[in-house]
């Protein structure tokens, strides 16, 4: 009988030491992609989203489409980071910013500011990161106006103004 109890007792404590390994494991083997980072939190705040490894697990919150380009709001949950990037399609000329900007609902700004030509046709570009856990971020291009035509930029300059995402 007392083989019974002792099997028993070994199997609890084979068990327990197994699930104290896999405790174990879970807490101090760290994820690939938070070892990858160089900033965390506000220490993220200005800094290249890229060049700190925060791009690598971000999501796209908002967007706009626009005549050749996007703009986006992006979110990093291991950064806790957000900023704004602009994407220019390749071979459109059409929506140019002049400037790229992430706004925090505080009024906190990264921006950007492009040459008189805008980014290049095919590029991707984005602004320094804001910390922002909990107050909301917007992403807004200011766009300049302009057209090939004398007409066209009449047009162009009387509708032409800031594009905003929704806030997150």
């Amino acid at each position: 009988m007392w083989h019974y109890r002792r099997l028993g007792t070994i199997a609890v404590v084979v068990t327990l030491i197994l699930l104290a390994a896999i405790v174990v494991e879970q807490v101090t083997v760290p994820k690939a992609h938070a070892a990858s980072v160089t900033c965390y939190g506000d220490y993220c705040s200005g800094q290249d989203p890229v060049a700190t490894g925060c791009a690598t697990d971000a999501v796209t919150f908002a967007w706009v489409d626009l005549s050749g380009a996007r703009l986006d709001l992006r979110w990093s949950p291991t950064c806790k980071t957000e900023w704004a990037r602009w994407q220019q399609y390749p071979g459109f000329s059409g929506d140019t910013p002049w400037q790229l900007s992430a706004i925090q609902d505080t009024g906190y700004t990264q921006s950007i500011t492009y040459d008189i030509n805008g980014p290049a046709a095919g590029t991707t570009t984005w602004t320094p990161m804001i910390y922002s856990p909990v107050h909301l971020v917007k992403a807004e291009a200011e766009i300049e106006c302009g057209s090939d035509t004398l007409l066209g930029a009449a047009l162009n300059c009387l509708t032409s103004s800031k594009v905003d995402t929704q806030a997150f």
